[in-house]
């Protein structure tokens, strides 16, 4: 019974229990974490981990695992599996998710320099049941490698392992910029044969470029052996295709080789260009249409570029071409003359972009070779160039090189613009060393407009080798100016240089390049560090800054780092004047990084300011000056320490060069003192015989963040010459002035207040004529207005006065202005005297200013006004240079000006001049916009006057000046001017007059007369006082004129049809002093020095041929022919 007991509770234990057991082990997550553990322990794992959920039936998650065995381990933030056991039954091992997240996978290799030199061979693998992964994803990989940190792309996926052949069905990698999705089949026996198609895409594959993306496909066949990959790819949005082929042999073995074929087809270079040239060069835009085509083949023997053309170049569509074999360049190392390289460029109708190389530059054919070894090799380059003009130009070069070294043995240049024959060499076979020999070089600098009349010539040698230049016997010459370099520069010995420059202006059109300069200077130092620059001898001579040298042997020390930081040491220049010799010091001293340039002046002369002075500006100043400053920096940083100063002067008059005035100071003084932190400066002035006091004081904190202000300015002045310097037409008599400001808030939005006073019993303007008298000008703050100023003035001139008041406010800015007056005397000058009743209001709001109101001109007297105003202006073709500069138009006003005023003139308005006399009145309304040039509307009509025309005065017996909206250059006119009676025979019972109508520049003229007659008959009287009966010869010609001038409208019209037709030069109506020989003729010009004429007589049946030849300068030929006569006469001309 015990037996069967104990069988029975076998068959219990085996059935029930274990299952049941086993059931609990995996189904729970107790039991799960239990079997993980002892299965870590049998294979001797180390494993750790935070947390598990779920359990190896279903899902399990592991939180923070760690795994680890010598030499790898292995940590993952999360880790989740979740399998189907049943599917064990079909021999398959199935996965529905494999998830990691942040996986770190260590190893370290035994040893990294060990080699093999066996073959690898592949395991064997075949798998007794089927993989299967619905769903693999790892994110945030990582693999260190010998402590080499890298990151693994996040995959995606799913695949499948059947025996031997492992499927990726749907695999998608991403990694930085690239994303990959990938489909095919590796069998994992044999040589492990691959089938794989790659879809990719690369986003902003280059910094800086212009290309976004690149898409592409990657066919991977062949075996781990032997790889076969072909890649086609876009660049878009271009769609032409390129290709890459990849071949490797024999992956496996020491013996590996390998193939590579790249076709690149007309890629735009557009997208590359932002990589090395910035978008507002000019080579960026002679570039930005080129394509590139590239065709090569590499190996690991021989680099092979069949074609490599940049073609589309510049504006003429030029190309670069290239074709060259590199052979056995992986010997490099081994021998250099084991790699070979040979190689031919050419190039064609390349048009360099004249904004870059300041001339057009045309390369019409290029071609170059290099033929060789890395140990020697040979080179040649010829250019066959045209430019400014087709003006042509050859350049050659030849010579022999190496790995470490570049000979042009010769370097030939020869143009009309330049020749030169140069040898040089480049060496870097330890340090970089350059020579070269220049045989001979001579140009013309016609790109430089102030050197393009002189020739550019250098001869000698200079070599440049450890970091030091050295120069033999290197002289450079343009016209008369010369540049000699002899020795050479190291922290002993010294590269002296000349410099001999007898005429400035030569070297710029600038009006202060004057004088001439010679100097001696001897430089030491190293190029990579410090640089000492010794004044031996300095000479500066200018017409208006003086005769200035040096008096010690100063030093120039340049740190080559921060160039900033320049020191000066000893170097003192001296003026030599008349009256007191003027020096001007730099000194500088150092105290760790902190440097100090102390710069002191004695006797410097004012008078150098009147160089910067118009010319035809009569106001001076003259006097001396002494000048005490230093300025401290840190040279680690540049930044400002401290710094200030005094300048200071005793002796200084403003005065004018054509009036006996001149304000004389006592003594001024500026004054500063401080750093970025918080600069103090402070102003103080006194003229003499207590006429009048400047004090001031200004102090600027935190001048880096956009300086704090606080400051006030005082005033006194009872001599107003001083204000001539800025207002050189002002005159005064008994003037006052006052003024106190106050200087607040920053440089970005400073606070100005306080107020200013002007009186003065008169104050005159030259050139205007203008007197003002009993004149009170004020301006001070607006309490009800921030930062506004309440401008208030008032002053009489002649009988009446004027007065202005407003409110301005400069910050907005905004203003509003006020002028009123009666009968003020606006102009006083010999030939004109106006007075003016302004009611005017000027706004300044919006960025725009408006003048609207009204002007009465009660009084005008014109007397001749002076020709030159009346002159005619110039064309528009038609360009004026002063001192070799063109003197451009006056720039428009800050704001637009938006006009509308009405302007009448009064009862007394007189005007005499060229033949008329008389008495206008009328009203005008003047409008102005800033697309509109002014225009006007209404009428100024003549109420009495006088015209006189061929010494007869003319009675006008209506005249008007009809404005209606046009310019107001161009009014409409009618005019009616008559003969007076008294100006007639007593016997003669005629009126005779001319009406005059159209505009003032295409007017209009017809004749009347009372009673009618013709128009001969009515020039007759209206020019000679009589009937044409009793007219002489004489005054029959100058009726005739007459005639002629009052038809000049419709000949003229005529003409200018007849010549835009048939293109003569000459047309109109000849007349000598026979009435009779008046004709109608018509000119051209056949060539510069044979002209041809030919007349048609008005009054005669006669035809008149006349024929010129300029045989010299002075010598003319000229026959004549016609109906009646023949002639010919011989001209010749002597000036005296």
């Amino acid at each position: 019974m015990k037996f069967v007991k104990y069988l029975a509770w076998t068959i219990v234990a085996l059935f029930v229990l274990i299952p049941s057991t086993l059931a609990v082990l995996v189904m729970t997550s107790t039991g799960s974490q239990f079997i993980i553990e002892r299965s870590a322990q049998l294979a001797d794992i180390d494993l750790e981990f935070d947390s598990l959920s779920g359990n190896l039936v279903g899902q399990l998650t592991l939180k923070n695992l760690k795994v680890a065995k010598s030499p790898w381990q292995a940590s993952v933030e999360s880790l989740t599996l979740e399998w189907q056991p049943s599917q064990l039954l079909d021999q398959a091992l199935v996965f529905k998710k494999i998830e990691t997240r942040s996986l770190l996978f260590e190893i370290a290799t035994a040893d990294n320099n060990s080699t093999s030199s066996e073959a690898i061979t592949l395991p064997q693998l075949k798998l007794p049941i089927t993989l299967m992964v619905n769903d693999f994803s790892a994110i945030n990989s990582n693999l260190v490698l010998d402590n080499n940190r890298q990151q693994l792309p996040d995959i995606d996926g799913r695949l499948d392992w059947r025996g031997t052949k492992l499927n990726m069905k749907q695999l998608h990698l991403d990694y930085q910029q690239i994303s990959t999705f990938i489909a095919g089949s590796i069998t994992t026996r044999n040589d492990y044969p691959i089938n794989l198609e790659l879809r990719w895409q690369l986003s902003d594959p280059i910094d800086k470029s212009a290309i976004e993306g690149i898409t592409g496909n990657t066919h991977v066949r062949g075996s781990i052996a032997n790889i076969d990959a072909v890649t086609t790819f876009t660049v878009p949005p271009q769609t032409e295709q390129h290709t890459i082929h990849l071949q490797v042999k024999d992956t496996l073995s020491n013996s590996r080789s390998w193939l590579a074929e790249v076709a690149i087809n007309q890629l735009s270079t557009s997208p590359l260009i932002p990589i090395i040239l910035a978008n507002d060069s000019p080579w960026y835009s002679w570039l930005n249409s080129s394509s590139l085509t590239l065709d090569a083949t590499i190996d690991n023997q021989q680099v092979a570029i069949e074609e490599f053309l940049l073609s589309n170049i510049g504006a003429n569509k030029g190309y670069v071409a290239f074709d060259g074999v590199l052979n056995n360049y992986l010997a490099f190392n081994e021998s250099l003359s084991k790699v070979s390289l040979r190689g031919a460029l050419n190039s064609s109708k390349l048009s360099l972009p004249h904004e870059a190389i300041g001339l057009q530059l045309d390369i019409n054919e290029l071609t170059g070779n290099v033929e060789g070894s890395l140990e020697s090799f040979s080179h040649n380059l010829d250019i066959n160039a045209t430019y400014d003009n087709k003006l042509p130009a050859e350049v050659k070069f030849s010579g022999n090189g190496s790995a470490s070294h570049f000979t042009v043995e010769h370097a030939q240049i020869n143009s009309d613009a330049i020749t030169a024959d140069i040898t040089s060499t480049v060496d870097w076979s330890s340090e970089l060393a350059v020579s070269a020999s220049i045989h001979s070089f001579s140009a013309q600098l016609e790109q430089l407009k102030e050197l393009a009349d002189y020739e550019l010539r250098a001869q000698g040698n200079v070599i440049y080798k450890e970091q030091r230049l050295a120069a033999e016997n290197l002289l450079i010459r343009w016209g008369e100016n010369s540049i000699n370099l002899n020795g050479a520069m190291t922290e002993s010995s010294e590269l002296n240089l000349s410099l001999d420059v007898p005429d400035l202006s030569t070297l710029s059109n600038n009006e202060y390049f004057s004088g001439d300069v010679k100097a001696n200077l001897a430089i030491t130092g190293t190029i990579d560090e410090r640089i000492d620059i010794q004044v031996k001898d300095l000479v500066l001579n200018h017409p208006d800054f003086g005769n200035w040298t040096n008096t010690d042997q100063g030093l120039i020390s340049v740190p080559v780092a921060t160039p900033l930081a320049t020191s000066v040491d000893s170097l003192c220049l001296t003026a030599n004047t008349q009256r007191a010799p003027a020096n001007l010091c730099f000194d500088t001293t150092a105290n760790n990084s902190i440097q100090t340039t102390q710069i002191t002046g004695q006797n410097l002369p004012l008078a150098l300011l009147n160089r910067f002075r118009e010319s035809d500006v009569a106001e001076r100043i003259w006097g001396l000056a002494n000048l005490n400053s230093s300025i401290s920096y840190d040279t680690s940083t540049w930044s400002l320490v401290e710094t200030e100063g005094a300048l200071r002067s005793e002796r200084t008059i403003l005065f004018a060069l054509d009036e006996e005035i001149s304000t004389r100071f006592n003594y001024w003084q500026l004054d500063w003192q401080g750093n970025l932190d918080k600069l103090e400066t402070s102003i103080t002035a006194e003229l003499e015989e207590d006429k009048g006091l400047v004090i001031g004081d200004l102090v600027a904190s935190n001048i880096a963040d956009g300086a704090d202000l606080s400051g006030d300015i005082i005033i006194e002045l009872r001599d107003l010459t001083v204000l001539q310097w800025a207002l050189p037409d002002l005159r005064y008599e008994n003037a006052h002035a006052l003024a106190q400001i106050n200087i607040s808030g920053s440089t970005q939005a400073p606070s100005v207040t306080g107020s200013i006073e002007l009186a003065a019993q008169e104050i005159g303007f030259a050139q205007s004529g203008l007197l003002l008298t009993n004149v009170r000008i004020a301006a001070f703050d607006t309490a009800e207005v921030d930062n506004g100023i309440t401008l208030d003035g008032q002053a009489q001139s002649g009988q009446g006065w004027i007065s202005i008041a407003g409110l301005l406010e400069p910050l907005k800015p905004e203003l509003t202005l006020t002028i009123q007056g009666e009968e003020f005397r606006a102009i006083q000058i010999p030939t004109a005297t106006v007075d003016i009743s302004p009611n005017i209001k000027i706004t300044l709001l919006n960025e725009r200013i408006d003048v609207t109101g009204e002007v009465d001109i009660p009084y005008v007297r014109i007397d001749q006004p002076e020709i030159a105003d009346m002159g005619v202006t110039t064309s528009t073709d038609v360009e004026v240079y002063q001192n070799g500069e063109p003197l451009r138009a006056q720039e428009a006003g800050l704001y637009p000006i938006y006009a509308d005023v009405r302007v009448t003139l009064g009862d007394d308005v007189k005007v005499k001049g060229f033949g008329f006399e008389g008495d206008l009145a009328g009203s005008l309304r003047l409008t102005e916009t800033p697309k509109r040039a002014l225009t006007a509307s209404g009428n100024i009509s003549v109420n009495k006057g006088f015209y006189e025309l061929y010494g007869q005065r003319l009675e006008i017996e209506r005249g008007s000046f009809i404005y209606n909206g046009g310019p107001i250059d161009n009014p409409g006119l009618d005019l009616r001017v008559e003969r007076s009676s008294e100006n007639m025979l007593a016997t003669e019972d005629v009126r005779v007059g001319a009406q005059v109508s159209g505009t003032l520049q295409e007017p209009d003229f017809r004749l009347y007369s009372t009673p009618a007659m013709p128009d001969s008959e009515v020039l007759s009287y209206l020019i000679l006082g009589r009937g044409s009966g009793t007219a002489t010869a004489g005054n029959e010609n100058l009726q005739l004129q007459a005639l002629i001038l009052l038809g000049s409208k419709g000949t003229d019209f005529i003409g200018e049809s007849l010549q835009d037709t048939f293109g003569f030069d000459e047309f109109g109506i000849d007349s000598t002093m026979n009435p009779n020989d008046t004709s109608f003729y018509i000119g051209k010009y056949l060539s510069p020095k044979l002209y041809v004429k030919y007349g048609v007589g008005l009054f005669e049946d006669t035809n008149t041929f006349l024929v010129r030849y300029l045989l010299s300068e002075k010598l003319i030929i000229e026959t004549t022919a016609s109906s009646e006569a023949q002639g010919g006469d011989i001209f010749y001309t002597i000036e005296k």
